[in-house]
This record gives structure tokens, C-alpha cells and sequence, in this order.
């Protein structure tokens, strides 16, 4: 019985991959056949695939009867309230489900965005004077949300990059949260990556002290020294080239082996849609350095160089497998 397979991680994964390619209506005659041989070689793949279909189905259904809904033949105020009549009710939750959903996938960024008080464009690096003096400089995509009352000098960093320049204050500290990193300075120079789960933290000049929030470990930088702050606490901080850490602020993305994953995840904040990674290419790890203003041109280079592919499935997504 169906109900008794157990799907793997892969299959979803080549089931989505094949399903973007069907939907696109790319594949040729040989990746026909190549796809009926896998969904009938297993019957998890099967199993998979429909899982699929259903899943986009549910999320393009309410949209396409809006898009081929007349205005004309009923008044707005009747069919509200038809939509939300009893008889619908369980209906309209879930497609509301499946629209918020897609937005979300579409636009992870919402949330933040309307927590933020400073959101930059998806092109530039952008520097603000903060109340107390401090400048910050944000990276594309990025958001803060700041609290300068009362004497406090509290930033949170809610994603994205920023580099701070800190107006030395006698007795009051300025405190930056990202994720499950505190950095608590008095004046210095440091940049604050949060652009996956982990907040990377790296000091140009002076020093700085970076806990987690439940404060159950403590590390001090100094210059040159970074840190990564996780669920798994602060791990150890380690000495690197704080100009490489930084290179984003003249539009690039220097890394030394890192996941193909973490990478994108990055690249992502700079992209106009949705970038992703199917199958275990993401574990591969590479070295370089990527430019964020032609992300498109950065995405085709990471797949030669870990021997993916690269296929856009819409404006808004592109799938590296």
C-alpha cells in the first residue's frame, strides 16, 4: 500500500526536479523515456511525483481561479461573501494556506520587512548614520530594526550584512542581535553576516564580546578574528582576512570552502527570484570569489565548477541539481 512506503530525501528531491522540468516543457524525447524509467523503477518515485503534483497543484489553484474569475457577472461584495460562506469554509482556509505559502516561498523576506525600520534594494550597499553618530553600512536585501530610546543603543540585525563603524561613548554600550548572536561593543569596527542560520561575526578594529541570547557562552575578538554563532552555541573563533569577510561591500562573495548550499543561500539575498539547490550537490564545497551584481552569471559558474546544471523553471526560480 502506498500509505506504507517511506519516502527518502532523494526522491523528493528528483521527484521536484522532474517536475519543474515536465512543467517547463523542456524534455526532450530521450528525457521522456529517462523519466518514465525512473517512475516506474520504484514505487516511491511514483509515489513521490504524485505527492508533487498535488502539493503544486494546491498552491496554483486558488491564483488561476482568481486570474479566470469575470468581475462582471457577480458584484465583489457577493462573491466576498460567498468565498467565506460556511459551506466553503474549509476550502477557502486552505487555499488561503496554499497562497500564503507560495508568498512566503516567493517573499521569505515579508516578515522581517515589516518588523524592520531600514530595508535596502537588492543592488546596492547602502550607509546610514545611526541617532548616536554610529554609521552603519547594510548590504543589498538587508534589514535592521533599531532602538535608541532611553539611552540604549540596540540594533538587530534581522538579515543580511552589515558593517559597523561605533561612536565610542563613555559607560554605554552598543549591542547588535542577529539570530542567536549578541555582539556588545564600545567602539569599534566589525561586520555581522546573517545570511543562513549561523550569524558570522568578524572585527576590523578594536575588540568586541559575542554571546549567544541565553548567554551560556562568551567569546572576545579582536582584530582579524571572526567567530559563526549557531544552535550549537559559539564555536570557536579563528583568525581570517577580515578584507575577504567584507568583500561584500564592493559586491562580491569571497568564500573558502564552503557548502554549495550555505553559498547559495547567500547568492539568494542578492537575486531577483528564488535560488535553490536539489540533491546532495549541496554538500559539495567550493572556494572562490562571486560577484552579487550578475547572481545569474555567479549561479552558472558554482554549477560547472561542482558538476551541476542549472535550469530556471520561472522568473521568480532557479534550481541548481
Amino acid at each position: 500500500m502506498q500509505g506504507d512506503v517511506k519516502l527518502t530525501e532523494a526522491q523528493k528531491d528528483e521527484a521536484a526536479l522532474w517536475h519543474v522540468k515536465r512543467a517547463g516543457g523542456s524534455l526532450s524525447a530521450a528525457q521522456e523515456q529517462e523519466f518514465d524509467a525512473w517512475l516506474n523503477a520504484d514505487t516511491g518515485n511514483r509515489l513521490a511525483y504524485d505527492q508533487m503534483r498535488v502539493l503544486w497543484a494546491q498552491v496554483e489553484e486558488p491564483a488561476r481561479r482568481i486570474a479566470v474569475s469575470d468581475a462582471g457577472q457577480v458584484p465583489v461584495w457577493q462573491r466576498v461573501l460567498d468565498w467565506f460562506s460556511p459551506l466553503r469554509t474549509v476550502t477557502s482556509c486552505a487555499a488561503v494556506a496554499a497562497v500564503l505559502a507560495m508568498v512566503a516561498f516567493l517573499n521569505p523576506d515579508a516578515l522581517d520587512n515589516l518588523q524592520a525600520d531600514i530595508v535596502t534594494d537588492a543592488a546596492t550597499v547602502t550607509e546610514m548614520r545611526l541617532p548616536d553618530g554610529s554609521a552603519v553600512f547594510l548590504a543589498a536585501n538587508s534589514a535592521i530594526a533599531t532602538d535608541f530610546e532611553d539611552g540604549k543603543r540596540d540594533v538587530e540585525l534581522l538579515r543580511g550584512q552589515a558593517f559597523f563603524d561605533v561612536m565610542h561613548r563613555d559607560g554605554d554600550s552598543f549591542r547588535v542581535r542577529a539570530g542567536m548572536a549578541t555582539v556588545e561593543v564600545v567602539g569599534t569596527r566589525f561586520n555581522v553576516d546573517y545570511l543562513t542560520h549561523d550569524t558570522t561575526v568578524g572585527v576590523e578594529e578594536g575588540a568586541v564580546r559575542v554571546s549567544t541570547g541565553a548567554d551560556t557562552g562568551s567569546v572576545m575578538l579582536g582584530p582579524g578574528d571572526a567567530v559563526a554563532v549557531g544552535a550549537g552555541g559559539v564555536q570557536a573563533k579563528e583568525v581570517v582576512d577580515i578584507a575577504s569577510v567584507q568583500s561584500w561591500m564592493h559586491g562580491r562573495l569571497s568564500v573558502q570552502n564552503v557548502r554549495l548550499d550555505d553559498l547559495v543561500a547567500r547568492l539568494d539575498n542578492f537575486a531577483p527570484g528564488r535560488l535553490m539547490v536539489l540533491g546532495n550537490i549541496g554538500n559539495k564545497t567550493v572556494s572562490g570569489s562571486f560577484p552579487t551584481n550578475d547572481v545569474a552569471s555567479s549561479f552558472e559558474t558554482l554549477a560547472v565548477a561542482v558538476g551541476g546544471s542549472v535550469i530556471k523553471t520561472s522568473p521568480w526560480l532557479t534550481i541548481i541539481y
